[in-house]
């Protein structure tokens, strides 16, 4: 993912992967994708795909799993202080299927240790 860095204006890249054996166990990226014009969610990557349409061309595609904002969690004032959003996966069930293009940038999640 190509994207203009906020801190010196420069293009960056974020090399995203999804590997379900990386060293031994599973290790899936984040990633900040554009949903809507409006609105931006974080996503964990679980496939990414192309698919060819004869007389058109390649699309690629990821499967994602989104997660939701906005999440009531007792260290949440300390994730306010830092700047840090709380956030929770919804069910495996409901997968999305998404263009590459929509990715914005890699994102951080990290599990909340204090929360079960």
């Amino acid at each position: 993912v190509n994207y203009e860095n906020s801190v010196d204006w420069k293009q960056s890249t974020d090399h995203l992967q999804s590997n379900p054996s990386f060293h031994g166990h599973p290790h899936f990226n984040c990633t900040l994708i554009q949903l809507t014009a409006e609105r931006a969610v974080s996503v964990q990557l679980i496939l990414m795909f192309k698919y060819k349409l004869l007389d058109i061309g390649a699309f690629q595609f990821a499967l994602v799993q989104p997660y939701t904002t906005g999440v009531i969690s007792g260290s949440c004032r300390i994730g306010r202080d830092l700047r840090l959003a709380c956030v929770k996966a919804v069910p495996r069930a409901d997968l999305i299927i998404i263009l590459l293009k929509s990715f914005i940038q890699g994102t951080l999640l990290f599990p909340d240790v204090g929360e079960e």
